[in-house]
C-alpha cells in the first residue's frame, strides 16, 4: 500500500511567533474558524461561489426545459447540487435529497417519440369511441337506471384535618418555589436532548410529496396520510417533560411540507417602497445580539376537538389532548430585524390614527391558497412580545415539519399565527384578506352549523371570532388513558399522584390549578413545576406547566371521575361544558377522567378502569360516545345506498386520476370528479384509489364533516360484496397484529437495519463496473446497524426521493446472502468511504469493463454493508431511460437511498428447507424441504435465484440440486452471467442453468425463441414429491406462459410453486 506525502516548508519563524494563546483567547479571532467552522469576518468565498455555480445549473437545465429540449434522470441530477453532503450544519436531522422531478414527468409528458406515437394512438381511440357514442345517441340508446350546575361554596371546617393540614404544607412549600423561580436571560441552552430517536420515513410518506421527512412512529396521525397533522398519546407527551422533544411535538400542516434549501431560501421584508432580502445565513449571523433562545408553549387551536366532533361534526380532525408541546426556539427577535430595515415605532399608525398591519406568508401552497396572516404592527415591533424569527428548536435546525429553515414565533399566541416556511413580510393598512386568515382560526356561535351560509360569511370577517392568544386550558396525564387500578393493590393510606398539564395565553401565568374527584362539589389545590427560568420582562411566562396532586387510593377508587380545572391571574377559570363551534376550536371545558369498576383482564380481579373523554384520530377508547344527532345521520345516510354490488377486482381496476374511486364503510364512490377542487388535493385521495381497505374509512371519519359527508353522498356508487367487505376487516385485523409484530421484533434486535414499514437510510459507499451497463453498488447500514436482516432469496425496497413521492424499485442483494451469525465481533466494523470522490455533479467515472470486478463470494467481507448488483437502461434519444437505475448511476459516494423489508414470500434456511409465507401476515411461515428447486427466471428477476444458488455452492454439505432456465432477449442482457457460470462448474452437477433468447444473436450457442412448455419440461425437474419451482420474472412470462404451461404439468400453486 503506497503513501504519497506532499512536501511543505512548515510555518515561519514570523508565523510562530504571532500565532495567539488559544487558550486565553477570550473571543474567537477574526478570520480563524470558531465552534461553528466559521470564520468571523471573513466571507465565503468558495461556498458563495459553490451556490452560484449551483444556482446557474438550476437556470440552464429550467432553459433547456423551457426551449423543449428533453431531459433525462442523468441530465436533472447533474444539475441539482448535493449541498447536504458538503454542509451538513444548517439542515435538521434526518434531512434527505430530493430530486426536484417526478417519474411521471420524465417519462411521460415530455414529448419523447414513445410518448408521441402513443399519445397519436389515444388520440385515435377517443375519436372513435366518440363516434360509436354518437352512433348510440342516434339510436335512442338509454342509459341504465341508478339504483350545569354552580359550584357549592364549602364551608369553614372547625378544625383542620390531616389531608387539610397536608393541603396547607403544599402550599406553602410551593409558595417558596414561586420566590425562587427566575427570569429568562434568553441566552440559556434547551436542556431537551433527545430530539430525534430514529431518522427512519414511515411507509405511510412515501407515495405523497413528504416522502423525504422523517417523522416519529410514536405520533398519532390525524388526518390520515396526507397532508401531515399528528399528536402524540398524552402519556408519550407527558413523559416528554417540561422541554418537549422535538419528535414528540404536535405537527399541523395545510398541506404538503415546503422543500426550502438553506442556501436558496431568502425572507423579504417591505414597507414604504423600502424592501430587505435577507438570506439564511445574514438572518442567522448579522443579528446575534439580538438573537434569544426561549421556552414557548404553543398549542394547536384545535386541541380537544375531538370532544366537540362527538357531539356534532365540525370542520375539522380529531384532535385529542396532547396538540400542544413546548420546546426552546431559538432566532433573531422581529424588532431587531424590523428596526434594521427601517422600521420604527412611529411607522405603527397611519397619520389619521388608523393602525397599521404587518403581514407575513409561508412558502407552502395549501389548496386554499398561500398561507398567509397578520398582527397588529404596534405589537410587533414591542421587544417585550419577544417574537422572533426561529432557525432552531431545541438547539437544533428546525425540523422542515416545524417550519425549516425560519419560521415566525410568537409567544402566547395560537399555533395558526406562527408562521412556518416564513417567505415573506410586509406592511399595510388593510387586515391581511386571505383565505386562511379570514376562513380559519375562528370561533363562531354554536347556531351557525354551517360554514356556506350567510351568517357564516358575515361573521367569519367579523374581528369579535378572530383567535389569536391561546386559551386556558388544563389537562389530566395520570391517570392514563385505559390506565387500571386494582382494588386488590389498595392499602390503607396508600397515596396515588394524579398529574397533568395547563398551558394559558399572552403570557398570563397559569396561577392555580384545581382537581375534583367529587364531580365538581370540591376542588383540591394543585402544586405546579415549572420549566427552569420560566420569566420573562418581570411577569411574561411563555411556558406551560405540569401540575400534580396526592390523593388517598381509597378515595380515588370509590371517585366517579376526576376533573381538572385552571385559573388564571385574572382570576378566571374554565368552563364546565364544551361550547361547539363550526370550527371545532378553543375547545377548554373542564377535562373529567371517568372512572368505571371492570374485571382485571388477567386475574378476573375487580379493578378500577380510567377513560379519558376521548384518544385521537379514529381511536375509540374514550367515554364519550356520538351523539343520536350523529347517530341519526349515519342512519339516514346508510338507508340511501344503492343496492348495487362491486367485486374487490372491480374496485381495484378504477386506481387512476380520471377514474377514482374510494371505498368508505364498505360503500362504493366515483371520486373522480372531486379531484379537481378537494380542499386537502388530490394526492390524499389518490392514495386510496381503487383499494378495499379500512384505512380510507378510518381517514375519512377522523376530517371530514357534515359537508363532507354530504358531497361524498353524492357519489355513491353502491357497496363491496360480502366477500370483500370480509376481506376488508380482516385485512385490518390482520395489519393491526403484524404492526404490532414487526415492531416488537425489531426492538427485540437493535443489530438489525431492515424495518417492514419504514425507510431506512444506507449509504453508497462503493460502485463497481462489472459490464457496460451493470454496476454493483455497496452500501453502509447505518451506525449501530451491523445486521441487514434479510433471509436469502428475500427482497428489499429501495426507495428514491422525487418531488410527488418516493421512487422505488424491489431488489435482492447479491452480498450478503447468508444472515450474519448472532454476536458476531467483526459485524461492528465500519467501512471507509474511498476519498477520492469524484465532483458531485458528474455521473461518476467506473471500473472500466475491459478489467470487470464481481462480486465477492464471501459472505463477511465488508460487514455492515451489502450490495446489489444493477443492470443500468440508459436513456436513448427515443425515450429518458430507466429512473432508479440511472440515478445510482449518477449520485455521488455518500449519498443516501432509503431501503424497507424484507419483502418476498421465500426464504432459504439451507440443507433444502425452506421458509414460505402464510396467505395471512398474523400466522407464521411454513417450513417445507425440497431437495430439489427448478427456477423460472428473467432479466432482473435473476438474483433472488443468484443468491439461492450462490449460498448452496457455498456451504459445505448442502446437496441441493437447482435446474434453472434464465430468460432474456439479448446475450449482453443476462446478469451476473460468469458467476452462475462458475456456480454451474463449482457444484459438481448439482447446479445447472439453461439460458433463453428471444433475439439471439449469431454464434449463440444456447437456448433460443421464446418460454414454452416444451422448454420448461426440458430443463427443469418434474412435478414430484420433494421438487418445487419459484418464479421471478415479468408479468407476461411468469403469468401468461410459464404458470399455465407449469399447471398443465402437475404443479400446484402454494404447494409446490411459488413466486420469489
Amino acid at each position: 500500500m503506497e503513501v504519497n506525502v506532499t512536501d511543505h516548508p512548515g510555518s515561519s519563524p514570523q508565523e510562530i511567533r504571532d500565532e495567539p494563546d488559544w487558550i486565553t483567547l477570550q473571543s474567537p479571532s477574526i478570520g480563524f474558524k470558531n465552534h461553528e467552522g466559521r470564520r468571523p469576518g471573513i466571507i465565503d468565498t468558495e461556498r458563495e461561489e459553490g451556490i452560484e455555480a449551483a444556482r446557474r445549473l438550476r437556470e440552464e437545465l429550467g432553459l433547456r426545459i423551457s426551449t423543449g429540449d428533453l431531459v433525462n434522470f442523468r441530465d436533472l441530477i447533474t444539475h441539482q447540487t448535493s449541498f447536504h453532503i458538503r454542509h451538513p450544519e444548517n439542515r435538521a436531522l434526518g434531512w434527505r435529497y430530493v430530486l426536484e422531478t417526478t417519474e411521471d414527468w420524465v417519462k411521460n409528458q415530455q414529448r419523447w417519440p414513445a410518448n408521441l406515437q402513443k399519445w397519436e394512438k389515444e388520440k385515435e381511440e377517443r375519436e372513435k369511441k366518440s363516434a360509436t357514442q354518437e352512433e348510440r345517441d342516434k339510436n335512442g340508446a338509454q342509459p341504465q337506471p341508478e339504483g350545569q350546575e354552580s359550584p357549592k361554596e364549602e364551608e369553614e371546617a372547625p378544625e383542620v384535618t390531616p389531608q387539610e393540614r397536608a393541603l396547607l404544607e403544599a402550599i406553602e412549600r410551593e409558595s417558596g418555589y414561586m420566590a425562587s423561580l427566575k427570569e429568562n436571560d434568553g441566552k440559556k441552552k434547551s436542556p431537551q436532548t433527545h430530539n430525534r430517536s430514529s431518522i427512519t420515513i414511515d411507509e405511510q410518506d412515501q407515495f405523497t410529496p413528504d416522502n423525504w421527512l422523517p417523522r416519529c412512529p410514536d405520533l398519532i396521525r390525524l388526518t390520515g396520510k396526507h397532508p401531515m397533522n399528528a399528536e402524540p398519546s398524552l402519556t408519550r407527551l407527558f413523559e416528554g417533560g417540561l422541554i418537549t422533544p422535538n419528535e414528540l411535538h404536535f405537527v399541523r400542516n395545510h398541506g404538503s411540507v415546503p422543500r426550502l434549501l438553506w442556501e436558496f431560501h431568502r425572507l423579504d421584508i417591505s414597507h414604504h417602497d423600502t424592501a430587505l432580502s435577507l438570506t439564511m445565513d445574514e438572518l442567522k449571523n448579522n443579528y446575534t445580539s439580538s438573537t434569544i433562545n426561549i421556552p414557548i408553549a404553543i398549542a394547536c387551536v384545535g386541541n380537544r376537538r375531538k370532544e366537540l366532533n362527538l357531539v356534532r361534526k365540525s370542520r375539522g380532525a380529531n384532535n385529542g389532548a396532547a396538540s400542544a408541546g413546548c420546546a426552546y426556539w431559538k432566532g433573531p427577535l422581529l424588532a431587531a430585524v424590523l428596526h434594521s430595515a427601517g422600521l420604527r415605532a412611529s411607522h405603527a399608525t397611519a397619520p389619521d390614527g388608523t393602525r397599521r398591519w404587518l403581514h407575513f406568508a409561508g412558502a407552502d401552497t395549501p389548496s386554499a391558497g398561500p398561507y398567509e396572516t397578520c398582527i397588529p404592527l404596534s405589537f410587533a415591533l414591542d421587544p417585550c412580545s419577544d417574537i422572533l424569527l426561529a432557525l432552531e428548536m431545541n438547539d437544533l435546525p428546525l425540523p422542515p415539519d416545524h417550519g425549516y429553515p425560519v419560521r415566525l414565533m410568537i409567544p402566547g399566541w395560537i399555533g395558526g399565527r406562527c408562521v412556518k416556511w416564513l417567505r415573506r413580510i410586509w406592511v399595510s393598512d388593510r387586515e391581511n384578506d386571505s383565505y386562511y386568515h379570514v376562513w380559519d382560526n375562528r370561533v363562531l356561535p354554536p347556531w351557525v352549523r354551517s360554514k356556506e351560509s350567510e351568517a357564516a360569511r358575515v361573521l367569519f370577517n367579523h374581528p369579535s371570532t378572530v383567535c389569536n392568544e391561546q386559551v386556558l386550558n388544563a389537562v389530566v396525564c395520570r391517570p392514563a388513558q385505559g390506565e387500571r387500578l386494582p382494588l386488590g393493590e389498595v392499602k390503607a393510606g396508600g397515596v396515588y399522584t394524579i398529574r397533568g398539564f395547563a398551558y394559558n395565553g399572552a403570557g398570563h401565568e397559569v396561577q392555580q390549578v384545581e382537581v375534583s374527584v367529587d364531580g365538581g362539589a370540591t376542588w383540591m389545590f394543585a402544586t405546579r413545576e415549572f420549566a427552569e427560568f420560566p420569566i420573562r420582562h418581570g411577569n411574561k411566562f411563555w411556558g406551560w406547566v405540569f401540575w400534580r396532586v396526592d390523593v388517598e387510593i381509597a378515595q380515588l377508587v370509590r371517585a366517579p371521575s376526576v376533573m381538572v380545572r385552571a385559573v388564571d391571574a385574572g382570576k378566571n377559570t374554565q368552563p364546565r361544558e364544551a361550547k361547539w363551534n363550526v370550527l371545532g376550536m378553543m375547545n377548554n371545558s373542564w377535562y373529567t377522567v371517568k372512572a368505571e369498576m371492570v374485571a382485571d383482564d388477567e386475574e378476573k380481579a375487580p379493578a378500577v378502569l380510567f377513560r379519558h373523554p376521548t384518544e385521537a384520530a379514529a381511536l375509540t377508547g374514550g367515554w364519550m360516545q356520538p351523539s343520536a344527532e350523529l347517530r341519526l345521520a349515519q342512519a339516514k345516510q346508510e338507508a340511501g345506498t344503492p343496492q348495487k354490488q362491486f367485486t374487490r377486482e372491480e374496485v381495484e381496476k378504477h386506481d387512476k386520476d380520471g377514474d377514482c374511486w374510494i371505498v368508505v364503510d364498505n360503500k362504493v364512490y366515483d371520486a373522480s370528479s372531486v379531484l379537481a377542487w378537494h380542499p386537502g388535493g388530490k394526492a390524499s385521495i389518490m392514495a386510496h384509489a381503487g383499494k378495499c381497505h379500512h384505512a380510507t374509512t378510518e381517514e375519512f371519519a377522523s376530517i371530514h364533516d357534515d359537508f363532507a359527508y354530504q358531497k361524498l353522498h353524492e357519489c355513491v356508487l353502491g357497496q363491496v360484496t360480502e366477500k370483500a367487505a370480509r376481506y376488508i376487516k380482516q385485512t385490518a385485523e390482520d395489519a393491526a397484529k403484524e404492526r404490532a409484530r414487526a415492531a416488537q421484533q425489531h426492538g427485540e434486535d437493535g443489530r438489525v437495519a431492515l424495518q417492514k414499514h419504514r425507510w431506512v437510510p444506507v449509504k453508497l459507499v462503493d460502485r463497481q463496473s462489472i459490464s457496460d451497463d451493470t454496476r454493483t453498488y455497496t452500501f453502509e447500514l447505518p451506525e449501530g446497524k451491523s445486521e441487514l436482516g434479510l433471509g436469502t432469496c428475500q427482497h428489499i425496497q429501495v426507495g428514491f426521493h422525487l418531488q410527488d413521492k418516493m421512487l422505488v424499485r424491489p431488489y435482492t442483494p447479491t452480498r450478503p446472502v447468508i444472515p450474519s451469525p448472532p454476536n458476531n465481533p467483526s459485524a461492528t466494523a465500519r467501512p471507509i468511504l474511498s476519498s477520492k470522490q469524484p465532483h458531485p455533479l458528474r455521473c461518476h467515472p467506473l471500473t472500466p469493463p475491459d478489467s470487470p470486478t464481481t462480486p465477492s463470494t464471501t459472505n463477511n467481507t465488508r460487514p455492515g454493508t451489502f450490495d446489489l448488483t444493477i443492470k443500468t437502461y440508459f436513456p436513448t434519444p427515443a425515450q429518458p431511460g430507466g429512473a432508479l437505475s440511472n440515478l445510482l448511476d449518477c449520485i455521488p459516494l455518500g449519498e443516501e437511498v432509503e431501503i424497507r423489508g424484507p419483502t418476498g414470500d421465500i426464504s432459504y434456511l439451507g440443507n433444502s428447507d425452506f421458509l414460505i409465507a402464510h396467505p395471512s401476515p398474523t400466522q407464521p411461515p411454513r417450513k417445507r424441504h425440497f431437495p430439489r428447486v427448478s427456477l423460472v427466471l428473467a432479466g432482473s428477476g435473476i438474483t433472488p435465484g443468484y443468491a439461492l444458488m450462490k449460498r448452496i455452492v457455498g456451504t459445505p454439505g448442502d446437496e441441493t440440486q437447482v435446474r434453472g432456465l434464465d430468460a432474456n432477449r439479448t446475450e449482453g442482457d443476462i446478469l451476473l452471467r460468469a458467476e452462475l457460470d462458475r456456480f454451474e462448474g463449482e457444484s459438481g452437477g448439482r447446479v445447472k442453468v439453461a439460458h433463453v433468447l428471444s433475439a439471439a444473436g449469431e454464434g449463440w450457442e444456447g437456448e433460443r425463441g421464446h418460454v414454452d412448455g416444451a422448454l420448461l419440461r426440458r430443463v427443469l425437474f418434474p412435478p414430484g414429491e420433494g421438487n418445487v419451482v419459484f418464479l421471478c420474472g415479468p408479468p407476461g412470462l411468469v403469468q401468461g406462459v410459464a404458470l399455465p404451461a407449469l399447471k398443465e404439468w402437475g404443479y400446484v400453486e402454494d404447494e409446490n410453486m411459488f413466486g420469489f
